[in-house]
């Protein structure tokens, strides 16, 4: 029996049958059914049947949304009715997305089968720190130890989850897209490949000047010092890549040679582009952040801010924040303060605002569960689960947690409130009291500023919640109402 055997053939039964459908395509969210006679669908009984979000009749096609499972839903519909001639072709559908479209379709693809462990991971960090400040464990505890390690698993060697992922979104084998990202997060690769004094600089004055330490054949490897742990975008880079380098071995390479062939040349071939071409490009889109800020800053703070608190989950989303964090650090080490990270300390507090936002107005419950974890995450500053599972999908609302943090950036930035401790989430507030003399100044505007976040966050997001109810006739906003109803 097919997975999804039961739905296709009940979305069939309930469409008219068989004879009743001319046509079938898909988009990111929904299957799309030309009829022959709409009057023949029972849509009461799909609205009603769980695994459906909601269906309805537009465009000249009856739509069935079902979530970004999508396509192996409608590879069954095809099956099912029997005949390639069903299939119509996508191009207008496509021709209408536009590259954020794509690329926002795409992450969604590759990060919300991983959204159940993603939550269950943050969870467990809020628990080890709940207890940590109960004084019910420590660092050097067994039972913290092993709950860090639980904990981190997952964000320290996401790109292994991510090839998998990717490799599934771009149509391509599953272990090669894991073996990329093991090989980028091998224990020994980041000192192997950093380590020692540098054969030479890269691009030396400039700022993006690299030390090299090993070459590949002669070719220079640029590796970030920070490795590619916790990444996102460097993987799908190379997985886009990787699965064209893939379809094209298959259909040169003889069948009896396929099995041990195709995956050994795909790794040998893209392994190496990995690291010598979408890696680097990713480090030379943090050294253009790093003095971007550095710019800012120096001509105005509250500009900086402005654009930090906007931009910061946009780079969380593209593993880009690295060099705020590294900024932040760099600034407690050398002068003990820092002004650069309180700027994005609302920033859990935006996704916290809007998820809650969500919470109240909508009627599902699978969504509502969903927003119950995302804020306790966010609550210890883990902005994953709320970024990826409810505000994503809907740009709408993405873009109002980033607008909800950049008011809270503003406000510290204003008055140059600086951290002492590199602390964060809900707990970390403490970090703006200033241990030499116990001044509260800094955390009574990190108070403010962060109530002001909520207050944006929650306003904008609860006011521009759209039910299915009022879903407009124009396709194009149809498809944005399908991502909501994901989120």
């Amino acid at each position: 029996m097919r997975k999804y055997d039961a739905l296709v053939q009940f979305i069939i039964e309930k469409i008219g049958g068989k004879d009743n459908v001319s046509g079938v395509t898909h988009c990111m969210t929904r299957l799309r059914f030309t009829l022959n006679d709409a009057g023949k669908v029972d849509e009461q009984a799909l609205l009603k049947h769980a695994e459906i979000i909601t269906a309805q009749y537009s465009g000249g096609q009856y739509q069935v949304v079902i979530g970004t499972h999508v396509a192996d839903v409608y590879a069954e519909v095809v099956e099912a009715l029997g005949s390639s001639s069903y299939v119509q072709e996508q191009s207008e559908d496509e021709e209408q997305k536009g590259l954020v479209n794509r690329s926002i379709e795409i992450i969604t693809k590759v990060i919300t089968p991983t959204l159940g462990i993603l939550i269950a991971a943050s969870l467990v960090l809020g628990i080890q720190s709940i207890l940590t400040i109960a004084n019910l464990t420590g660092p050097d505890q067994g039972e913290s130890i092993i709950l860090n390690a639980l904990g981190n698993a997952l964000f320290t060697f996401f790109p292994i989850i991510l090839g998998y992922t990717s490799a599934k979104a771009f149509k391509s084998d599953g272990f090669i897209g894991m073996m990329i990202g093991a090989t980028l997060v091998f224990p020994s690769i980041l000192a192997d490949l950093t380590s020692g004094d540098p054969l030479y600089t890269l691009f030396n004055h400039t700022i993006f000047a690299t030390p090299v330490f090993k070459t590949f054949f002669g070719l220079p490897i640029i590796f970030p010092e920070n490795g590619y742990t916790s990444t996102v975008i460097p993987i799908i880079l190379a997985m886009f890549f990787i699965s064209k380098v893939e379809k094209k071995l298959i259909q040169v390479i003889p069948k009896v040679l396929r099995f041990t062939l195709v995956p050994l040349i795909t790794l040998l071939i893209g392994i190496p582009a990995t690291i010598l071409l979408f890696g680097p490009l990713a480090n030379f889109a943090s050294a253009l952040i790093s003095a971007a800020i550095s710019f800012l800053y120096g001509d105005s703070p509250i500009v900086t801010g402005f654009v930090v608190g906007l931009l910061y989950q946009p780079l969380v989303l593209l593993g880009l924040h690295w060099p705020v964090i590294a900024l932040g650090i760099n600034n407690l080490a050398t002068q003990g303060y820092d002004q650069l990270m309180p700027m994005i300390y609302t920033v859990p507090f935006a996704q916290m605002a809007v998820v809650f936002a969500v919470y109240l107005r909508t009627v599902s419950k699978k969504e509502k569960s969903i927003c119950i974890s995302a804020i306790i995450s966010t609550v210890f500053c883990i902005i994953e689960p709320a970024m990826y599972g409810v505000t994503l999908p809907v740009k709408k609302r993405f873009f109002i947690s980033c607008l909800a943090s950049a008011v809270g950036g503003v406000i510290i930035a204003a008055f140059n409130v600086p951290n002492y401790a590199s602390t964060i989430g809900l707990f970390g507030i403490g970090g703006f009291i200033n241990p030499a003399n116990a001044d509260y100044s800094g955390f009574t505007i990190a108070v403010i500023a962060t109530v002001a976040t909520l207050a944006v966050g929650f306003v904008l997001g609860y006011l521009t919640y759209n039910d299915t109810k009022k879903i407009e006739k124009n396709e194009a906003n149809e498809t944005v109402i399908a991502e909501k109803k994901l989120a």
